[in-house]
C-alpha cells in the first residue's frame, strides 16, 4: 500500500529535510547544528535526523561530497567510507520510524472500534429488553 511522501512512508525523512533546509536558511547555521537542534527538540538522535536529511537528499538528487576522514572509524577492509551503511541505518530507523507510526494509527482506529463495538451492543441489550 504506497502513500506519498506527504502522508506515508518517508514522511518523516521529508519532514526532518525541510526543517533543516529552513533553519541552515533562516538562521544561517550549519547542517551539523541544524540536525544537533532537531536532535533536541524531537528526542531524535542528531546522527539519526542526519541520516534521513541525507537519505532525502540523495533521493532529490543532490549532489553530496563524499565524507573525508574527520577522524571516522573505517570499517575494515575495502574502501568504503561508511556512507553506505549510514544510508542502510537511514533507512531502517526512517522504515522503523514509519511503521511506528503505523502502529499508533492502528491503536487508535481498534480502540474507535472497540467503542462502536460496545455502544451497538448496549443498542442490541435495549432493544432486546
Amino acid at each position: 500500500m504506497a502513500e506519498d511522501e506527504g502522508g506515508g512512508r518517508g514522511r518523516i525523512g521529508v519532514e526532518i529535510f525541510e526543517q533543516v533546509e529552513k533553519l541552515v536558511s533562516d538562521e544561517g547555521i550549519t547542517r551539523t547544528e541544524a540536525f544537533q537542534r532537531l536532535s533536541e527538540q524531537t528526542g531524535r538522535r542528531a546522527g539519526t535526523v542526519a541520516a534521513n536529511y541525507y537519505r532525502v537528499a540523495r533521493q532529490r538528487g543532490a549532489e553530496l561530497q563524499p565524507r573525508g576522514g574527520r577522524g571516522r572509524r573505517r570499517s575494515g577492509g575495502g574502501g568504503g567510507d561508511g556512507t553506505d551503511l549510514e544510508a542502510a541505518l537511514g533507512r531502517v530507523t526512517s522504515a522503523l520510524e514509519d511503521l511506528t507510526d503505523m502502529v499508533r494509527t492502528q491503536q487508535r482506529e481498534l480502540d474507535q472500534l472497540r467503542e462502536q463495538s460496545q455502544q451497538l451492543d448496549r443498542l442490541r441489550r435495549l432493544l432486546n429488553d
